[in-house]
């Protein structure tokens, strides 16, 4: 169907009159935000109020606003507002809007009227009818958004009432928390993954089953196979030894429960919680973390501020307690890690009182890391046993390479040991009544009457005349002259009295740093002790040359 030439000429009047509608209703809009925006702008700049939100980049959303909102309220021209357009512009008497209303018009004059319009509508331009005018607002437009750029870009930040700096530490808050969370997220899944905690306490528990397997099947007649065994044993037994402890560990486990320094907390119940932990038990600290966690419960459910603040401080003296206990006493860095995180989850619990979100999230994070706390317990419990175990397994290989020298390693003996301390006792009482009686030296087993051992300087040796290449070091003796008289006055008996003591000291501190199985600890310890004191009457000196 052909389209007249003022359907035309109506037609794009109006989508003429739509643009000029939308250009002057998007004028209006950015006008708005723009002052909108200006006004956020210096509240959050200068007051501080609300967040600073602020930068340049968020200037785009003021012409996007604008637009969409013009969008939402514009109204729609139709072409009977086209045709009024038309006349007024045109002087037309109303021609074009008859045109628009003639299908709704009764009459036969309607083919006279559109013939008219026909005529006219060839001469007419739409752009004459309504002409785009954006000079003047554009300019206007641009101008209020270079100075919102501008205030965004140099406007210096104030906080007169701290509210910036409350959201800033907020903030910095929940990322610290989020942290943490992760932290100890990782850690929990880290132990649930791996196996090598129950994988350990296996090896351990299979190397102590093939001793005692072993001991079983020892002959006092077959000497050299026991020691080969024996051997075997005690190198698998102090690997695991050396691979489960530490120096921390051993340090716990060397010291006496009434040595420890407890902070705190009374020393009856510290002295619990390290006697517990020595023998492999948990049952006091893990009811103590489950405590804290009830009034942490308790805590998420009280208004009073009164109670809050009690709750609070005596949930922060527990966890110091036991950060305390974990870094001083038990020697698990794993441990002092999840207590240390607890603690600062607490203080954020604390800080955040008043701040719903904050106050919840930070109490979550907190009862995982005393979940944690609860897992690294029972790991630290278990290596605890399984060290023990091992330090009882080579002290009865000692005990038992005891007796096999002295040719008395019987496994049919062994029947109804179970434990590693029932075979360790029986290789002792072994040793023992293998040794009583007396022995013609040099003779049968016993204890011997003295004697020289018969040599024959007639036989042939590979022994070589030779001196020593090494170097001369402090410390080492080389010479010493005995001669007697009147010591001369000093402090001799002092220093050696202070030089007896360094060397014991020494002797502790070696023991800690070095992976000496621990059959070998009192022993060493004995010999150094044993180092007898000068004696006060004593009128002679040693004059050593070094």
């Amino acid at each position: 169907m052909t389209v007249s030439q003022s359907d035309r000429l109506l037609r794009r009047t109006v989508r003429r009159l739509q643009i000029a509608s939308f250009t002057k209703q998007w004028y209006r809009w950015v006008i708005i935000i723009g002052v909108l925006y200006a006004a956020l702008l210096l509240a959050s700049r200068l007051l501080g109020v609300i967040p600073n939100w602020f930068e340049p980049r968020s200037l785009m959303a003021v012409p996007v606003l604008a637009a969409l909102a013009s969008l939402l309220f514009q109204k729609r021209p139709t072409s009977v507002d086209a045709a009024r357009a038309v006349d007024g512009a045109c002087g037309t008497k109303d021609l074009f809007l008859t045109v628009s209303l003639l299908e709704e018009s009764p009459g036969e004059f309607k083919p006279l009227v559109r013939d008219g319009a026909e005529a006219r509508a060839e001469s007419i331009d739409p752009v004459a009818v309504v002409p785009y005018r954006f000079g003047n607002r554009s300019l206007n437009v641009a101008i209020a958004m270079g100075v919102l750029l501008c205030g965004a870009m140099f406007l210096p930040s104030f906080d007169p009432f701290g509210v910036v700096e409350a959201a800033q530490e907020d903030e910095r808050s929940k990322e610290k928390l989020e942290e943490s969370e992760k932290l100890t997220q990782l850690r929990v899944a880290n132990i649930k993954r791996e196996t090598s905690s129950s994988a350990e306490s296996k090896e351990v528990k299979k190397a102590i089953d093939k001793l005692k397997a072993d001991f079983n099947k020892m002959k006092p007649n077959n000497k050299k196979f026991n020691a080969q065994a024996l051997k075997s044993n005690k190198n698998d037994l102090s690997s695991k030894y050396r691979k489960i402890s530490s120096d921390k560990l051993r340090e716990f486990l060397s010291r006496s429960s009434a040595s420890q320094q407890f902070g705190g907390r009374s020393q009856r119940e510290a002295q619990k919680w390290t006697s517990e932990l020595k023998s492999g038990s948990t049952e006091s600290l893990d009811r103590e973390i489950k405590e804290l966690v009830e009034t942490l419960k308790k805590l998420e459910k009280t208004d009073d501020p009164v109670k809050k603040t009690a709750m609070q401080n005596k949930i922060r003296k527990k966890l110091q307690e036991l950060a305390d206990f974990a870094n001083r006493n038990a020697g698990s860095k794993e441990l002092a890690a999840a207590l240390k995180r607890a603690m600062e989850q607490m203080e954020m619990v604390r800080k955040s009182s008043g701040k719903k979100e904050l106050s919840e999230q930070a109490s979550k994070a907190l009862q995982e890391s005393l979940e944690l706390s609860k897992m690294e317990l029972k790991q630290l419990a278990q290596s605890i046993k399984d060290l023990k175990e091992l330090e009882e397994s080579l002290k009865a290989v000692q005990m038992a390479e005891q007796a096999n020298q002295a040719e008395a390693l019987d496994g049919e003996k062994c029947e109804g040991c179970e434990s590693m301390s029932d075979y360790a006792k029986l290789y002792a009482e072994l040793v023992r009544n293998d040794t009583d009686g007396q022995g013609g030296g040099m003779k049968d087993r016993g204890i011997g009457e003295g004697g020289v051992a018969p040599e024959d300087d007639s036989l042939v040796s590979d022994f070589k005349n030779e001196k020593s290449k090494s170097p001369v070091t402090a410390g080492k003796i080389l010479m010493t002259l005995k001669t007697k008289g009147v010591g001369e006055t000093g402090d001799a008996k002092v220093r050696y009295r202070e030089a007896i003591q360094r060397v014991r000291q020494g002797a502790s501190d070696a023991i800690l740093a070095e992976d000496i199985p621990p059959g070998y600890y009192d022993g060493i310890k004995t010999y150094f002790k044993n180092i007898a004191p000068p004696d006060a009457t004593t009128d002679t000196e040693d004059s050593d040359g070094q």
